[in-house]
């Protein structure tokens, strides 16, 4: 684990103290139940079954929450009146004449979101996918999101559908230890400082996609069974250094790192949402952690640590739910990328399951 930077022992109990007078809340991202979890489903493949066998195989899964990365009219009118809630997404070149023309925010919302938010539950309209750290976006990203946003007031739906955008864990220039954890310096103060000081004042949560299995092949030094959850006698425990908390799983490690960054920039009761999150099936023939059995493991983990009754949180905010999505309800061929991007799938693309996922959603478990 990477241990650059560590910060000063005063700073940790600053940590405390503060987390003390701000304990943070249960932030429901719309209707999202604390003992449930969502799946992202994208259509980047051949002779994926139709939006409505989607909603059939979704269902038969007892997921209640979806996220799409664009906003079709056929997929929203697919999942009208079927109690599953619908996270939305503006693609990534359309952000620039957002941010520059309130009338597309009006154009959107009265084209996709008006005629269809009475029969399909939109739970969050995500401006863009990973684009923060890119430099051709740092002056239009926020802009843009204000725009919707404005867009979603002039018709009285921004209470009820919050508008965000989900960040890559690049954002991050430290992850290790937790309490050290700092945004990359480039984006720190241009991007993100004023983008959370709006979400915070519009009670948006903070979207962050984070992958332990990306995070552990760029780290050797991390234990597979770590990257994992570890469970039995595979049981691996990390203590950061600066507060004596410790983690059992990498998974918990890396939100708290992003609680940790947003703190350095004074926001400590910022709820987080995991965008994307999971392990692939298959990979390049030497990637032995890419493998079905083990993307069966951290998927079924992962569904029972963060849909406890009880909420377990993190180490460093304990009883503070954690909302996440999957990555990714289908595998996807047409991917660009490894081959390892094309494998992500709780099904293969013909809607075959590839494995359950364990009470209370699919009876079984690894």
């Amino acid at each position: 684990m990477k241990r650059e930077k560590t910060l000063p022992r005063i700073k940790a109990l600053s940590l405390f103290l503060i987390l003390l007078f701000y304990p943070g809340s249960a932030f429901k991202f719309h209707k999202f139940q604390v003992q449930e979890f969502g799946v992202n489903y994208g259509r980047v493949g051949s002779n994926l079954p139709s939006p409505e066998k989607a909603v059939e195989l979704i269902r038969s899964l007892s997921i209640k929450h979806v996220k799409i990365f664009d906003m079709d009219p056929t997929i929203i009118k697919a999942f009208a009146n079927t109690n599953i809630s619908l996270s939305l997404c503006i693609p990534n070149q359309q952000i620039q004449s957002l941010a520059t023309n309130p009338s597309q925010a009006d154009f959107i919302i009265q084209t996709f979101i008006l005629p269809y938010y009475r029969e399909t539950r939109i739970s969050s309209i995500s401006v863009g996918n990973e684009v923060s750290m890119l430099p051709e976006f740092a002056q239009v990203l926020l802009p843009a999101m204000k725009n919707v946003y404005g867009a979603l007031r002039k018709f009285w739906l921004h209470k009820k559908i919050p508008v965000s955008t989900p960040h890559s864990l690049a954002i991050l220039a430290i992850w290790s230890p937790p309490s050290a954890a700092v945004f990359q310096e480039s984006i720190a103060e241009l991007v993100l400082r004023p983008m959370l000081t709006f979400l915070n004042r519009i009670n948006s949560p903070f979207m962050v996609n984070l992958y332990p299995y990306l995070t552990y092949k760029g780290s050797p030094s991390i234990p597979l069974h770590f990257a994992l959850f570890s469970e039995g006698n595979q049981t691996f425990n990390y203590t950061d250094p600066n507060t004596g908390l410790p983690y059992t799983n990498l998974f918990d490690v890396l939100v708290d790192s992003l609680y940790s960054a947003a703190f350095s920039l004074g926001f400590y009761n910022l709820p987080l949402v995991v965008t994307e999150t999971g392990w692939p099936s298959q990979g390049r023939p030497d990637d032995t952690a890419a493998s079905l059995q083990n993307a069966a493991i951290f998927n079924q983990r992962l569904v029972r640590h963060v849909t406890r009754k009880q909420i377990k949180g993190t180490p460093l905010r304990p009883g503070i739910p954690i909302p996440t999505f999957i990555f990714a309800l289908f595998d996807e061929d047409q991917k660009t990328g490894g081959p390892v991007e094309k494998y992500w799938g709780l099904m293969y693309a013909n809607g075959t399951r590839k494995y359950d996922l364990g009470p209370p959603y699919l009876r079984s478990s690894i």
